[in-house]
């Protein structure tokens, strides 16, 4: 695994931990999988769950997932790195360039290639996210009958509902809202050339089958929220950073995902969904880190417990 390089600073607008300003969540890994070790940090990470992560056949994913609960996956999956507190499975045909580490038992069907180490019962420590806050929305509820066009700027509103084909157009800034709901065949143009589009919600995000998040400009999108799941309906296209506190994450099959996607509850991906990685997070501070450590012959566990070889 490369060695992590310092991503871009860009970070969500608005959140706050408690008892401190605002931030985004971190946590870095140390593996110590050769002689020198190597540091990879949550800008690394494409998927997160708190809880279990399942994968349909033929899904594909580019970067490290980690997990608390079990990881499964249908048959003919393309990973690079898998970590869980618990179990794995690795469906036919299935395959890991890079290492397997399990608390439980990683467990396998036929032709499956593992290019890197397969570790069960590897003493792992999955980081924890911290757990953001946001209460705040508005009360103009935002309706886009079919075949319309709404065009929204930055602020507080309630529920947000277009019928399907209907197009979204969204510029720079902060967006609170209790619900999103996006028809078949919608379209939502995000403009980030004057800054990122932050959207945070206290209710549910889902879409409809075929939806399309087009973003332009140089800056990113970031979907976060708060005490509810999001889900994607087929072959829906959608870059951002989208992080679920207190809910789950699913997309539909085919669906094509680029960036990052976290879930304090489970995440599903269904059959022939593509989830090509980029990072949209910042390197912590030292005092935020939460560090552990791996190698194939020596697990290091962490503080006031010894090391195991």
């Amino acid at each position: 695994m490369p060695q992590a390089s310092r991503p871009s600073s860009r970070r969500p607008l608005g959140l706050r931990a408690e008892g401190r300003g605002p931030r985004v969540a971190v946590f870095v890994f140390v593996f110590a999988l050769t002689a020198q070790a190597t540091t990879i940090g949550i800008d690394q990470l494409a998927l997160w769950a708190g809880g279990t992560i399942g994968l349909g056949s033929g899904v594909s994913i580019d970067a490290p997932i980690a997990s608390g609960g079990n990881i499964s996956t249908g048959s003919n999956v393309n990973l690079t790195y898998v970590y869980t507190e618990s179990n794995v499975w690795l469906g036919n045909n299935t395959v890991v360039s890079g290492d397997v580490f399990a608390n439980g038992q990683v467990q396998t069907g036929s032709n499956v290639v593992i290019g890197g180490s397969s570790s069960s019962f590897a003493d792992f420590t999955l980081p924890q996210l911290d757990f953001l806050q946001q209460s705040a929305f508005g009360t103009d509820n935002i309706y886009g009958p079919k075949n319309s066009t709404t065009t929204l700027t930055a602020g507080e509103y309630a529920d947000w509902s277009f019928d399907k084909n209907t197009t979204l157009n969204l510029s720079a800034g902060e967006y609170s809202l209790k619900n999103f709901w996006l028809g078949k065949d919608g379209v939502v143009n995000i403009d980030t050339s004057a800054g990122d589009v932050t959207l945070n919600l206290v209710g549910q995000f889902s879409t409809s089958s075929d939806v399309s998040f087009i973003t332009s400009g140089s800056g990113s999108l970031y979907i976060n929220i708060f005490g509810s799941s999001a889900w994607l309906g087929r072959g829906t296209s959608l870059a951002a950073a989208m992080t679920v506190y207190g809910g789950d994450f699913g997309a539909g099959r085919s669906a094509q995902l680029t960036g990052s996607f976290f879930a304090t509850g489970n995440i599903w991906l269904d059959r022939d969904s593509q989830l090509g990685f980029v990072s949209y997070q910042e390197i912590p501070e030292p005092s935020s880190l939460v560090i552990f450590a791996v190698s194939g012959l020596c697990f290091l566990v962490r503080k006031n417990r010894a090391a195991r070889c």
